[in-house]
């Protein structure tokens, strides 16, 4: 009953807290700032917390405002949402960067657009980063937000992958409060999505979209459902980044909607290359006290992903940042209550060098599992040229 107390209250605050609006812009891409050297870190104690990024996230899990599903014929009506009312960063490539290059932006501007469920059949509203002048066959990664995220939240490191001369296709799922989709009915519809990517996304693009060199990513939620895909379908992809992923069960099962459980208690049929990006912070509880409301809880992380992965694959985990400290400074007031109940760094240039920090670690992982790239193996796996501090680095 406590938790049924609490769940309503924060619903009450969230539903007064939220708003949305529509946006389809097209800008260039960014550098960021990133300085090479972190802030001193206070560890945190990673206490298990109550399940956070599921299908159905009451009171703790990242995501955002109320989802507008639009009824029509020809589309599920919870596949076409809002955006919230967000600028697209303006960066400019040519910034002069200390990092690693790996961690500065790219040689490309980055074309940024939206296309609408709907448009020439697309199952889904999605959002597209794309290398401007790129030539030649140009690798594709698609990217999966997570529970009641929006694709806008993560212009920022999606735009640092995709200068570095990606083409990154991020797609809008329609999340419920309430008996929304499990994680299973979601991955079912991204992967048609997906299908239905490889053969249209050449319509879009100036660049030519290489889908035999394909990757996957997802945040938290999405890191779940895109493992569902993967046992579904192996062959989908080439490798897979996992940004925080979480797997946890609803909190309030029974309360809200139907259960939804681990994907990782299946085996994993995925053979191909593997990433997880892990938060020190994000198995602790609301501001980082307790076990109440973690995010990323402990059991079922960025550590049980990698644990239940074949050879090969990485792992790290970033200190001093937590489950939602990479999205895009801002969106933080837009995401609300979905951010701001997760524990994390309250240091706003530690989140600017996460955000950094991340484009840059997927930028190696898609260079060397993507491009062939064999020199990035040995990047991803050596802390000493990341620009951030670490709690753990393993591979295997």
């Amino acid at each position: 009953m406590k938790k049924n107390v609490m769940f309503l209250l924060l619903l009450a605050l969230f539903v007064f807290g939220c708003s949305n609006s529509s946006t389809n812009k097209l800008q260039p891409a960014e550098k960021t700032d990133g300085d090479t050297a972190a802030e001193e870190i206070n560890d945190s104690d990673s206490d298990t917390g109550n399940p956070a990024d599921s299908e159905q996230q009451p009171d703790d899990d990242t995501g955002n405002a109320e989802e507008t599903a639009q009824n029509d014929e020809d589309l599920p009506d919870d596949e076409e949402t809002e955006l919230p009312d967000s600028e697209i960063p303006d960066i400019d490539p040519t910034e002069e960067c200390t990092n690693d290059p790996l961690f500065c932006y790219g040689e490309y501007y980055v074309n940024v657009f939206d296309v609408d469920a709907g448009d020439n059949g697309s199952p889904r509203l999605f959002r597209v980063y794309e290398p401007i002048d790129a030539e030649g066959q140009i690798p594709v990664v698609h990217f999966l937000h997570g529970f009641m995220y929006k694709i806008s939240y993560y212009d920022r490191f999606l735009m640092h992958l995709a200068s570095h001369g990606f083409i990154v296709v991020s797609s809008q799922s329609a999340h419920k409060m309430a008996n929304g989709d499990t994680t299973s009915q979601e991955a079912e519809k991204v992967a048609a999505f997906i299908n239905w990517l490889k053969e249209n996304l050449k319509n879009y693009v100036a660049a030519t979209p290489d889908f035999e060199n394909f990757g996957l990513s997802g945040h938290s939620r999405g890191g779940k459902v895109t493992n569902r895909i993967l046992n579904s379908d192996p062959a989908i992809a080439k490798s897979f980044f996992g940004v925080d992923p979480v797997d946890s069960k609803p909190p309030f099962s029974g309360f809200i909607g139907a259960d939804d459980p681990e994907s990782l208690s299946e085996p994993v049929m995925f053979t191909g290359e593997s990433m997880f990006l892990g938060t020190e912070k994000g198995p602790s509880g609301i501001g980082g006290i307790g076990n109440t409301g973690a995010c990323a809880p402990e059991g079922n992380n960025s550590v049980n992903f990698y644990a239940s992965y074949p050879s090969p694959s990485h792992h790290i985990i970033a200190a001093g940042v937590g489950h939602a400290d990479m999205v895009d400074p801002e969106d933080i007031k837009i995401c609300s209550l979905y951010c701001s109940s997760c524990a994390g760094s309250s240091d706003d240039g530690m989140k600017s060098m996460f955000i950094t920090y991340t484009g840059g670690l997927m930028t190696a992982f898609f260079n060397a599992t993507l491009k062939g790239l064999a020199e990035y193996e040995k990047v991803i796996n050596d802390p000493s040229v990341y620009p951030f501090y670490t709690k753990a680095v393993e591979h295997k």
